[in-house]
């Protein structure tokens, strides 16, 4: 590659197995860096040229030198805010889970709310959830509650108490609260709907958590998401006071990585003053800078799998089928797209089932024969399953996916209690969807599955389960696929692929040096590697073992 002309000296040169990930999937053997931005890349000869006084080199030997990695599905905020609390993800057992309850609520003042998530009942050896009465013995003196991964949380007595929830208490509409058969108590399991009502109680408890707070979050999760390569996120859903929170961030030099945020509208929550403003506000997808920006509104249709709330075509193997969507009228889905995508905006849609991806293809299909816009990203965000026709609309009209490889690894065993063995074959389809040309890009979906990008790096190619069940090998992808959807995809959603996403010159520096070789290694080895050296803006921001 050329590098860029007037550049006489770089200031960081890092030397490996550079993998570029421009259109040829290019290899290289170092890339150079002046200021932010990548000013070459090539031969360990003709980087050395730009080696001068002050240049920092960093010889990686045969680790991967790649773009920072692109998690293009974040929910930050909570992911901070889990951090600050009990996070479960690697809990192998209840008692695993009762000893970070006792741990975490021993830091706290008695009756302060113990909360956490990042747990699903197929992790444990008991494959069941914990109970009311397991957290009541794990921090007796605290209302606790632990979010699942979706569509579920559990909580104490306390809490059940704080929140108002007993054996009279009403299920919520598109909500379930689990009973003792015999006694009619809530057993501490609240399904959809009705666990809001336990974060209405933390809320009321705590009142709303301020910008400082909303900082806060941000903060921690950006500082560790950079250990693990990561160096740009898309924040989807995002409520003002959190758009406030990052762009004040911003504007203190205190951001700590690149985002693009997807604004919420419906389908996420009840954001009515959103909802009269987005289109008027001016501005649409692609407005803001290098490190701030607007991708794609954030809606939603449907519920998941693992909590047999998606929209399917079909039914589960108990019969049962959710034939309502969990999240909005779909009657008025085309005028809500036709309204934003006419103000400019792209749209990133929450569908885990068939016909959930049936119906907003279709809408979207609609409103862009009327409208069409070359410049629209829209994208089907989750994808679990897809019917020919939306193969068809979604490559005749441009629409892209954003899937979570990593699901499969964290949640993959529960699909088994519900979906047929041949259905699940077709689990996340990454092959068909290439195959066709569709975009596809991959990311964690934290707070509902680790952030680490490693397992779904693995995933997306193994496709395996925690326990080592497969999820059909024929939608597998390669390693050098695997890394354009953990990078380059990632900034296409986002309409940054222009500024960063691979290592070209006049593009960002933003990059990661692994930790091994992640074309060498075995594929259940790529789950194990680390990041060794993260740069940002041309900015060593982490370094480990290198």
């Amino acid at each position: 590659m050329p590098a860029l002309k007037g550049v006489s000296s770089a200031d960081l040169i890092i030397k490996g197995k550079v993998h570029t990930v421009d259109a040829q999937n290019q290899v290289v053997e170092a890339v150079a860096v002046a200021q932010d931005r990548i000013v070459a890349a090539g031969t360990a000869a003709e980087i050395a040229a730009l080696e001068g006084p002050h240049t920092v080199v960093v010889d990686a030997g045969i680790r991967t030198v790649m773009p920072g990695i692109y998690d293009s599905h974040n929910h930050m905020v909570s992911a901070g805010r889990m951090m600050e609390g009990v996070m479960l993800f690697d809990a192998t057992c209840i008692r695993d889970v009762q000893e970070a309850v006792a741990a975490r609520a021993a830091q706290l003042e008695p009756d302060t709310w113990v909360v956490g998530g990042g747990w699903i009942e197929s992790q444990f050896d008991e494959y069941r959830p914990p109970t009311r009465y397991e957290l009541d013995e794990a921090a007796p003196d605290h209302p606790v509650v632990l979010f699942r991964l979706f569509g579920m949380a559990v909580a104490n007595s306390r809490a059940l108490a704080k929140a108002g929830i007993g054996a009279g208490t009403p299920d919520p509409v598109r909500g379930a609260i689990d009973r003792d058969p015999r006694t009619g108590e809530p057993t501490g399991i609240l399904r959809s709907g009705a666990a809001y009502l336990l974060a209405g109680a933390i809320q009321r408890r705590n009142r709303r958590e301020s910008l400082d707070e909303i900082k806060a979050h941000i903060v921690r999760a950006g500082r560790e998401y950079l250990r693990w390569g990561i160096t740009s996120i898309i924040d989807p859903g995002v409520s003002p006071p959190m758009a406030r929170a990052y762009q004040e961030l911003r504007v203190e030099g205190r951001l700590p990585l690149r985002v693009n945020l997807m604004p919420a509208w419906h389908g996420m929550y009840s954001l009515a003053e959103t909802d009269r403003q987005l289109e008027a506000l001016g501005v649409y997808s692609g407005f803001g800078d290098p490190w701030l920006s607007l991708g794609a509104v954030k809606m939603a249709i449907d519920g998941g799998l693992g909590s047999r709330t998606a929209l399917l075509n079909w039914p589960l193997k108990d019969g049962s089928r959710s034939t309502e969507p969990l999240r909005l009228d779909v009657s008025r889905l085309e005028a809500y797209f036709e309204r934003v995508h006419g103000a400019g905006w792209s749209i990133g849609i929450h569908c885990c089932g068939d016909q959930a991806q049936d119906l907003a293809c279709r809408a979207l299909a609609s409103v862009n024969r009327r409208d069409a816009r070359p410049d629209a990203r829209h994208n089907i965000i989750h994808a679990y399953f897809a019917t020919k026709e939306a193969l068809d609309l979604m490559v005749d009209h441009n629409i892209a996916v954003s899937v979570q490889p990593g699901f499969m690894f964290v949640e993959g065993d529960i699909y088994y209690d519900s979906v047929d063995d041949e259905r699940l074959e077709s689990y996340q389809p990454l092959r068909t969807y290439l195959d066709r040309g569709i975009m596809v890009a991959a990311n964690s979906d934290m707070t509902s599955a680790h952030y680490n990008p490693f397992l779904g790096m693995r995933a997306s190619m193994d496709r395996k389960t925690a326990k080592g069940r497969v999820l059909g090998t024929r939608e597998s992808i390669t390693r050098e696929e695997m890394l354009r959807l953990f990078t380059i995809n990632g900034a296409y959603l986002a309409f940054e692929d222009h500024r960063k996403g691979s290592l070209e010159p006049g593009k960002l520096a933003d990059i990661a040096v692994l930790s091994g070789d992640i074309m060498g290694v075995t594929t259940s080895e790529i789950g194990q590697l680390t990041v060794a050296l993260t740069v940002l803006g041309g900015q060593i921001v982490h370094r480990q073992g290198l």
